[in-house]
């Protein structure tokens, strides 16, 4: 016989689980919706949920009078050179702080841990002035420098979880039988940390893809502005274009739910080893 404590904490788990996809859930429905709405029925009252009629004005308006397309691909291209620069830097440092002891490992560690806490706009002035300095504004480069700095934090905590959790008898194992450092990190314990590299990945990738802050102030020059930027150039003075605000948002959060929904058995592996193991 079910035991009813079980059955009344596995149904308060699904209701919280529903409840909270229902919070996150519908106001990305209601975008999609809305973006696919004819002008005449975005702000009727009572407001509909489905419109009486779809059009694809908007996704029109925004590939032939905006310059959406260059917004994309500013911002894949610095969400994935963020992502190498984290992932390479970040996972030979991971590796470096569970495997070798050296000066300073503990303090790398807390000044990693006690920057990412600082939250963005106190970096913000000291990071522009250089880049000013450098001459690296409106450039990928000086972008992807700063979402670098945003994200490797995270990366490097992460990721020491990762190799935190895997034996380091592999490791001497490998050394015993004249392996070198670098081919037993890349031929062993790379491939076996791969879920949790890959995850911290994408969440990386995701990071730089939504950042608004820093892309708003170092990419000025029109051709070199990301997604947000370029959805916030609708909302001016004199007027707030729904329309293509949802559009611009819809077709920048599709491509994310699908890579998750694609990723989501690696992402959760990874997640999950790092929590427990770290």
């Amino acid at each position: 016989m079910s035991n009813p404590n079980s059955i009344t904490a596995n149904a308060t788990v699904y209701a919280a689980s529903l409840a909270l996809m229902a919070f996150i859930g519908l106001p990305l429905l209601w975008m999609m919706i809305s973006s696919l709405k004819p002008p005449t029925e975005l702000f009727v009252s009572p407001p509909a949920i489905l419109p009486e009629s779809f059009t694809l004005e908007w996704y029109r308006a925004i590939f032939t009078a905006t310059s959406a397309p260059t917004f994309f691909l500013n911002s894949f291209i610095v969400g994935a050179l963020t992502t190498i620069v984290c992932l390479v830097i970040g996972v030979l440092a991971a590796y470096s702080v569970t495997r070798f002891d050296f000066p300073g490992k503990n303090l790398f560690l807390f000044a990693a841990l006690i920057t990412y806490m600082f939250p963005a706009i106190v970096l913000f002035v000291p990071i522009y002035m250089t880049l000013a300095f450098l001459g690296l504004t409106d450039t990928y480069l000086g972008l992807v420098i700063c979402h670098s700095i945003l994200t490797f934090p995270f990366a490097v905590w992460m990721l020491r979880s990762f190799f935190a959790g895997i034996p380091r008898e592999i490791d001497e194992a490998a050394w015993v039988d004249g392996s070198s450092y670098f081919s037993t990190f890349v031929k062993i314990i790379l491939p076996l940390s791969l879920p949790g590299i890959f995850s911290v990945g994408i969440f990386v990738f995701v990071q730089s893809w939504n950042e608004f802050l820093f892309a708003s102030i170092i990419m000025s020059a029109a051709p070199m502005k990301t997604i947000p930027v370029g959805i916030s150039e609708f909302i001016t003075s004199f007027d707030i274009r729904w329309g293509e605000i949802m559009a611009m948002g819809t077709l920048a959060t599709v491509p994310v739910v699908i890579l998750f929904m694609f990723a989501q058995r690696y992402v959760l592996r990874g997640v999950l080893s790092g929590a427990v193991k770290g």
